[in-house]
């Protein structure tokens, strides 16, 4: 009886274990569709499953009690309860930083959380906070990598040089490729900032090799927005803004100069030929006789404190479950700094203006086959004074002692234009600008992208084809309404008398015209692919086989096609990804392009890339155990790339020999005259384009509950084949050497971003920090072998400037006495040098590196902001280090430009002791001005400027209801507000050894959006 009892008891509690384990499901989703590989399990134990390609799971085995915990990339985890029921349907959100979001790469789109390569993106909402005219300036400080530099502020031609990761060539092209919804572009600033949806910059080889011959100097892609599917929605924004200029040369007026001046004669022992006597300069001083004795401000008087600009767009999107699309047009007016003269018959200033239109389309024909037509069409006109002289900017005349503020006044008595004292100098500026006329330029580019996407399920499930052509034409016209020359005359006060300034020009004769018509500049891109893509449980690949040909007919100089002048394209291109439950991650790329610079054995490549991630925090040791680590993947890569913009002539192929015509020979008894040929450039068959092996590793974090992200990257490029013009054969062969494959330059460096997102109460905030370094070094170039190690270029970085070391001032006649000797002839007060080779004599030999290059090997940006109850506030600190700016010729020497306050410190026997600038002399030359650079003249470029600030408003939906609005905000913005740097006479990011070009300019803007 009691082994009965036993035997039932343990029937029972096995009946009792049994009836308390059961088997649940359900299917997981979000607001697109089932989720496939999320993970399910049982909280605290090792029991649950991995949702299928449906987003159902099964889960057999599950107790009575517990906690159902959903789990996966870029989604926020969710818990339910166990219940009676046996079926679970969960929703999950999108993880706040967007891991599920997908990321525009080369020939396609992937999951940010699945990413191996080292991508950076931007959305078109955060470019729009910039209120500045051309794309690439919204950019600066906000991606980690780029480098971006502004040289100029005209209307039309103020946008920002821009490099990937620095510079790794001495060779020219060093600017990323630019794609534009699949489409290879020249450029990417006119594009309308309301048209972008984001833009990626792809920076490592796993990303770029897919564009094989193209990709080293990095990628830049831009996706335009679409249309989604849903009632259409209408979005109209408009600001008005003006823009001053950031920074100006501060000249002395008449008095203070022609003290300046009257010293420089005495300086130079010419004391006794200053033109002007003590009772003259007394008459500049008080200004009382200003025909006679002038006092003018020229910058004053030609440029005005402000400008407008003004930018409009409307866009209307979406769409049904068929046909999609997106429909925008804007516009864009920017005016430029000078002032509107009266009697003026033309608009002879500055000035730029925009016209913009798209239409992107998306029609799903049916389950299987989907159609894309992308239009956009771009007109712009940018208009500009007509030079007096060939060559010389209306601000490098206005720099020149030609317009000195003593030199001659604006006006006459009569009214009539002032002209210079003497004949070769600049004619009157006011004058110029007032009669003169303009060059006015107009550039039309229409684009069109034609794709078709078939799913090929029926053959293998996963499996899709797709094809695109896009069609690029860009047509440039030119129109210059113009006068050579117009009635100017000097004043006699002694006579009351005028003369002609140049009796060429006796009266102002009609305008000139010339017109410039340029045929259109044409480009074709065709592309065919088979795509692949499917889930085996917790194993994901993806598979991309591509066909690509590109090419583009570029005008000679008449303006008429020239199929010698032809770049053209042609490569296949594979991609293959796997990884296993979200957490293994490799990829693998294949790039074999061609380009016809070259000749045909040598004009194709191969281009492998490779790359791996591990997501750590999938790791059930880990995930348990930190629970404050939301997210950390580590990723490395490693392959090769190509680079072929290196300024090849494309009339004379570098692999060709040339002949060029050479004086001319006579022939037989009649001396019949031929003309000659001379050999000339020689060709190299075996000229290949630059390669760059590219190594990067790096991770991906976030941390508390995803408010804390993380990202860095260490790079290691190695360029070589860098295509080299000999140096170390002589002049005396008596032939042009051609180019060869032999530089090499090593680029290094790391990149670091940190953001912060957070919500208190209804405030929502965010703090978000990146750093980019990015060294080179020349490992190898051709170069004679120097007397002196610091005169290789070799070991150096590229760009690196060479000069005089300056140690202080000539201080007495003692201590130029005994300093090492110079052919420069100096004077006690003039600028003293470095004897670095010790021999006693300073010369060409004692040049070394000096500074830094012009690009800026650091970069930095931070930016913050947050909202509450519908405000919003934000701005962007963006600055750059170790560069160097040499200012110099008319901004900086005195008397080849005119006095400014810079002067005001120069070397005196009285102010030896705190000098700034060395003694003043008549001329350029000497000691101080014939080092055309030295360590004295070469500036740090290094600055940190407020680039952006912006504050605005949207009003709620109870107020707009009842007009039809969905929302309307209100906002100000500025760019360019502040800058801090040492350099002071001119902006920071302003071209090296250059003043004359047109101010960077600071923008104060409204503006408002409405949606419908």
């Amino acid at each position: 009886m009691k082994k009965i009892y036993v035997i039932f008891m343990f029937m029972l509690q096995v009946l009792m274990v049994l009836a308390q384990n059961k088997t649940i499901s359900g299917q997981v989703t979000d607001a697109s569709g089932p989720l496939p590989g999320i993970n399910v399990k049982i909280q605290g134990t090792s029991i649950g499953a991995t949702t299928d390609t449906k987003g159902r799971f099964i889960i057999k085995g599950a107790p009575e009690a517990g906690v159902l915990l959903f789990s996966g990339i870029g989604y926020k985890s969710k818990t339910e309860k166990l219940q009676a029921k046996n079926i679970y349907n969960v929703t999950l959100e999108e993880n706040v930083e967007g891991l599920n979001d997908v990321v525009v790469v080369g020939f396609g789109k992937q999951k940010k959380a699945t990413l191996t390569g080292a991508i950076s993106s931007i959305g078109g909402r955060e470019l729009k906070q910039s209120p500045v005219a051309n794309l690439t300036n919204a950019l600066a400080g906000r991606l980690p990598g780029l480098f971006s530099q502004q040289n100029s502020g005209q209307p039309g031609k103020d946008g920002a040089t821009l490099q990937i990761r620095g510079v790794s060539t001495y060779r020219s092209g060093t600017g990323p490729l630019l794609i534009v919804d699949g489409v290879q572009q020249d450029n990417i600033g006119q594009i309308d900032m309301n048209e972008v949806e984001n833009i990626s910059i792809l920076k490592d080889a796993s990303a770029t090799a897919v564009y094989g011959i193209r990709g080293a100097n990095g990628v830049i892609i831009v996706t335009t927005k679409r249309g989604q599917t849903g009632e259409a929605k209408v979005s109209i924004s408009s600001q008005t803004g003006v823009q001053a200029s950031t920074r100006l040369p501060k000249f002395l007026d008449a008095y203070n100069s022609l003290l300046l001046l009257k010293e420089s004669y005495v300086n130079d022992g010419q004391g006794a030929n200053f033109p002007y006597s003590d009772t003259q300069l007394e008459a500049f001083r008080t200004g009382s006789n200003p025909a006679l004795y002038p006092n003018v401000n020229w910058y004053k008087e030609v440029l005005q404190p402000y400008s407008l600009q003004s930018q409009f767009n409307a866009n209307v999107s979406g769409g049904t479950d068929i046909v999609k699309y997106f429909v925008s047009a804007g516009l864009l007016n920017q005016n430029g700094i000078f002032k509107n003269f009266k009697d003026s018959e033309t608009d002879n200033g500055y000035y730029f203006k925009r016209y913009n239109f798209r239409s992107n389309v998306d029609v799903q024909v049916n389950k299987t086959l989907h159609i894309g037509l992308d239009l956009s069409a771009r007109l712009e006109n940018t208009n500009q004074p007509h030079p007096a002289e060939a060559g010389r900017s209306v601000f490098n005349q206005l720099l020149r002692t030609g317009f000195a503020p003593y030199s001659f006044p604006i006006y006459n008595p009569d009214g009539s234009f002032a002209a210079p004292p003497q004949s070769n100098q600049h004619p009157n500026m006011i004058a110029q600008l007032t009669l003169a006329g303009y060059d006015r330029s107009y550039n039309s580019v229409l684009t069109s992208n034609l794709s078709a996407e078939q799913k090929l399920d029926f053959l293998l499930d996963g499996l899709s084809a797709k094809g695109a052509f896009s069609f690029n034409n860009t047509q440039y016209s030119e129109k210059d309404l113009y006068r050579d020359g117009y009635p100017t005359y000097r004043y006699n006060p002694t006579n009351d008398t005028y003369s002609l300034f140049n009796t060429t020009y006796p009266v102002l004769r009609p305008f000139q015209l010339s017109t410039k018509n340029l045929a259109p500049q044409v480009a074709t891109n065709l592309e065919a692919s088979l795509n692949y893509q499917h889930q085996f449980g917790k194993h994901n690949v993806t598979a991309m086989a591509l066909y690509n040909q590109n090419s583009k007919v570029y005008v000679n100089s008449s303006g008429v096609p020239d199929p010698t002048r032809k770049i053209s394209y042609l490569g296949w291109v594979g991609r293959t990804t796997y990884n296993y439950s979200n957490r293994y991650l490799v990829e693998f790329n294949l790039g074999y392009t061609g380009s016809n610079q070259f000749n045909n054995k040598n004009s194709f490549g191969f281009f492998p890339a490779a790359s791996a991630g591990w997501v750590v925090s999938e790791e059930p040791w880990l995930k348990n155990d930190i629970k404050f680590l939301d997210y950390f993947k580590i990723r490395g890569s490693y392959g090769i790339v190509g680079n072929d913009n290196v300024g090849i002539d494309l009339t004379t192929y570098a692999y060709l020999s040339t002949y060029v015509p050479s004086g001319s020979y006579q022939f037989g008894d009649s001396n019949t005259t031929l003309n000659g040929l001379a050999e000339g450039k020689l060709g190299n068959d075996q000229l290949t384009w630059e390669k760059e092996r590219k190594a990067n590793i790096g991770f991906d974090a976030q941390l508390f509950k995803s408010k804390i992200n993380v990202t860095f990257d260490y790079f290691n490029n190695y360029r070589y084949d860098i295509i080299t013009t000999r140096t170390t054969v002589g002049d005396i062969v008596g032939i042009t050497l051609p180019d060869v494959n032999l530089g090499k330059v090593k680029n290094k460096g790391f990149e670091l971003e940190i953001g912060y997102t957070n919500k208190t109460g209804k405030v929502g905030y965010f703090v978000k920090g990146n750093v980019s370094v990015a060294k080179n070094k020349i490992i190898e170039r051709d170069e004679e072998h120097k007397k002196y190690p610091w005169l290789q270029q070799t070991g150096q970085s590229v760009g690196q400037p060479y000069g005089w070391t300056w140690i202080g001032y000539y201080q007495n006649a003692e201590d130029l006495a005994n300093s090492p000797k110079t052919t420069f002839n100096p004077q006690v007060g003039d600028l003293k040098y470095a004897d670095l080779n010790g021999d006693g004599i300073i010369n060409d030999d004692d040049k070394g590196p000096i500074g830094y290059p012009v690009v800026p090997n650091t970069t930095y940006g931070l930016s913050a902001g947050f909202d509450f109850k519908g405000f919003d506030c934000s701005f962007l600190l963006q600055g750059a280090a170790n560069s160097s700016v040499r200012p110099s010729d008319e901004l900086i020497y005195d008397n080849i430009g005119n006095f400014q306050e810079l002067h005001l410190g120069r070397w005196t026997p009285d102010n030896a002791a705190n000098a700034t600038y060395p003694k003043l002399h008549l001329a350029s030359g000497g000691a101080n001005n014939r080092p055309t650079t030295s360590t004295f003249w070469l500036r740090s470029g290094n600055y940190l400027r407020l680039k952006n600030v912006e504050i605005g408003y949207r009003l709620t939906p109870a107020i707009l209801k009842s007009i039809g609005v969905e929302s309307l905000r209100i906002y100000a913005n500025a760019a360019n507000l502040i800058t801090w740097d040492k350099l002071k006479i001119m902006d920071p990011e302003s071209p090296s050894g250059r003043g004359e070009n047109y101010p960077q300019q600071k923008i104060y803007s409204f503006g408002l959006n409405l949606n419908f």
